[in-house]
């Protein structure tokens, strides 16, 4: 390694020409800086000799620390050379690998990903970037700017996702020699308060939905907490009327305006059977009735697509034309603010006052596990729990009771 450590200068002569080891003034010790370079073995594909060079440190020594911690790393095999690749430049070439790959990524993630991407992480300091470069602080300052800037905490920790996705499979592949993007500084996410409507609610809006040809869309979806998706994805050959049961094993997505036909649920708990009650199952023979008369008034130009939900001629709702449609029923019933995706809260609020078990609440739900059911649902659980305490002692009978009936919150407090 003799040779290995060298002095260089940025001097030329009267010419332009760069004067290298010729410069007189290199006798000077604080002339020019010090560089190293490493044989790192040879490329696989070409043959050819590699060599990692690194100039402009200040003295002689330094060069020399960092020369044998490079070398060390080749010794092990764990050398990751310098790439002057950005991280938007691979992320473009990440993003189609990680859509077809392991356990691939659904049209709506990846069209959420593809957004972050060309929206907030590409046109960054960050995404200009050389990717070897980026050190888990470029990240921190990266989701600071957003949060700056006014993104919402959910929003920040979903393109810290997209970031993170993409670091831990350069480093898989030894892109870079360590994931920076762990140990993040991410925002807090503040738990905004369920807004669920009163059972008297429901009903107010059920009465004005059965003014509208989709009226038995929504009954249905009170009483089942469907997602919108499957809702919309819903089809026929899915429907046992006779059994009083839906088996959900497809879904009808939007991704960037784009309709997608998805062949399986968000979940693999998404994939299940949900028992229907009578309000349900009169709500699904009252809609198949309709349908079929529509589909005899529009005759040959019907498209029978075996969607159960459809428009007049037959083709599949859009996922969005549920949303909207909830909306402007809401409205017309003068009821406070909540989505479509806040009935499958409301389905579950009405089980749990109605004394289902959490795991009965899960499963109808299609959620991953019983934990999820449980921290969303928590503040309805202690209600339920009470009254249960309250009729499992009601259940023992007693002659000579020793505890005084509380009848006022003044007994109690006393």
């Amino acid at each position: 390694m003799a040779n290995d450590i060298y002095r260089r200068c940025g001097c030329r002569d009267e010419n332009g020409k760069q004067l290298g080891n010729n410069c007189p003034q290199l006798s000077d010790s604080k002339h020019g800086t010090w560089g190293y370079y490493v044989n790192a073995g040879k490329d696989p594909c070409t043959g050819k000799r590699l060599q990692h060079r690194k100039t402009g440190f200040p003295t002689k020594k330094a060069a020399q620390i960092a020369r044998n911690e490079v070398a060390a790393k080749v010794d092990k095999g764990t050398f990751v050379a310098p790439t002057k690749e950005s991280f938007a430049e691979y992320l473009d070439k990440w993003l189609p690998r990680r859509a077809t790959t392991g356990d691939g990524l659904k049209p709506t993630t990846l069209a959420n990903y593809e957004r972050y991407i060309r929206n907030d992480i590409a046109p960054s300091a960050l995404g200009a970037m050389v990717l070897t470069d980026i050190r888990t602080y470029h990240i921190n300052d990266f989701l600071a700017d957003l949060t700056e800037a006014g993104r919402g905490a959910v929003t920040v920790r979903r393109i810290a996702a997209v970031v993170q996705s993409a670091m831990r499979d350069a480093a898989r592949s030894r892109r870079v020699e360590l994931n920076p993007a762990t140990g993040l500084e991410l925002p807090t996410v503040t738990k905004s308060k369920m807004k669920i409507w009163e059972p008297e609610q429901v009903g107010v809006f059920l009465d004005v939905a059965a003014g509208h040809r989709l009226g038995p869309l929504f009954e249905l979806d009170m009483f089942t907490g469907l997602r919108r998706a499957e809702l919309v994805g819903l089809r026929w050959e899915d429907v046992d009327l006779p059994g009083r049961r839906l088996t959900i094993s497809k879904t009808r997505v939007q991704a960037d305006k784009v309709i997608v036909e998805q062949e399986d649920t968000k979940t693999e708990a998404g994939r299940r059977i949900v028992e229907l009650d009578d309000r349900a199952v009169g709500a699904l023979i009252a809609w198949r009735i309709k349908q079929s008369a529509e589909a005899e008034e529009w005759g040959d130009l019907w498209a029978n697509t075996g969607h159960v939900f459809t428009m007049e001629n037959g083709e599949p709702l859009k996922p969005q034309y549920a949303t909207r449609l909830f909306e402007k029923i809401r409205v017309q019933a003068g009821l406070p603010k909540m989505t479509l995706h806040g009935s499958r809260h409301e389905h579950a609020s009405l089980l749990i006052a109605a004394g289902a078990d959490i795991a009965i609440v899960s499963k109808r739900l299609g959620h991953s596990n019983l934990a999820t059911t449980s921290d969303l649902y928590t503040h309805l659980i202690g209600s339920a729990s009470r009254n249960a305490a309250e009729n499992a002692s009601a259940l023992v009978p007693s002659k000579n009771r020793v505890a005084h009936t509380a009848h006022t919150q003044a007994d109690i407090s006393a």
